[in-house]
C-alpha cells in the first residue's frame, strides 16, 4: 500500500471547514487529492500528477479566488488529514448572483464510499442559503465516476459539448448540469429519511 494512503476507520468523524488557511498540510492534501484522479483519466483536468510549479500555480490561483470572495472552498478533514474538497463559486455578475458553480470536487480514494458526497452537499446547501444562491451548475466528463454521482444526486444535463476534453489522444464529451438548491435540499432530506436519519 502506498505510504500516502491513510486507512481511516469507518467510524471516523469528518470535520468540515469553509476556506481553511492554506497551510502546508492543507496544500499537500489538495495536491494529493488532485493527483489521485490522474489514474482515473485526469477528470479534474490534469492528465499527469501536478509537478511543483503547476501545483504552486494552482494554489496561488485558488487563494486569489477565495480572497476575491466569490469562491468558497469546503474541505473535509479526517483528523489532521484532508479527505475531500470542493469549490463553490458564486457568479460575479450582479444579475446572476443566484447561480453558483460547483467544481474540483474530489474525495481521496481511501475515504470513498462513506457518504461524504451527501455530507458535503448538505453543507453546501446550507452555505448557498446564506449566500442567496438558488441554483447549482457544474460541468463533467461524460460517463466518468463523477458524472454518475452527480446524476444520482439529481443533477440533470442541459447541454453537451462533443469536444469537451482530450486525454491521451481520445476526445471525451462533456455534460453541463444543473439543479436548484431547493430540489437538492429536498432530495437530501428524503434520502436521510429513507435511512431513518433525522435531519
Amino acid at each position: 500500500m502506498p505510504n500516502d494512503i491513510a486507512v481511516i476507520p469507518p467510524t471516523a468523524v469528518y470535520r468540515l471547514m469553509w476556506n481553511p488557511p492554506l497551510s502546508p498540510v492543507v496544500v499537500a492534501g489538495i495536491v494529493r487529492m488532485i493527483n489521485s484522479t490522474v489514474p482515473e483519466g485526469g477528470t479534474l483536468g490534469y492528465a499527469q500528477p501536478l509537478d511543483q510549479h503547476t501545483a504552486a500555480g494552482f494554489i496561488e490561483s485558488l487563494d486569489c479566488r477565495i480572497q476575491g470572495g466569490d469562491t468558497h472552498m469546503l474541505m473535509g478533514m479526517a483528523g489532521s488529514e484532508p479527505a475531500f474538497f470542493v469549490l463553490m463559486t458564486q457568479s460575479g455578475m450582479p444579475n446572476c448572483r443566484h447561480r453558483a458553480e460547483l467544481s474540483k470536487g474530489v474525495v481521496y480514494p481511501s475515504h470513498r464510499g462513506r457518504g461524504l458526497l451527501r455530507l458535503a452537499l448538505a453543507e453546501i446547501v446550507a452555505r448557498a442559503h446564506d449566500l442567496g444562491v438558488e441554483q447549482f451548475e457544474l460541468d463533467v466528463r461524460e460517463n466518468s465516476r463523477a458524472h454518475r454521482l452527480w446524476q444520482q444526486m439529481g443533477f440533470s444535463t442541459w447541454g453537451v459539448v462533443e469536444d469537451y476534453a482530450r486525454v491521451n489522444g481520445r476526445v471525451h464529451r462533456g455534460h453541463y448540469m444543473r439543479q436548484s438548491v431547493v430540489e437538492l435540499a429536498e432530495r437530501l432530506r428524503l434520502q436521510l429519511e429513507g435511512e431513518g436519519v433525522s435531519c
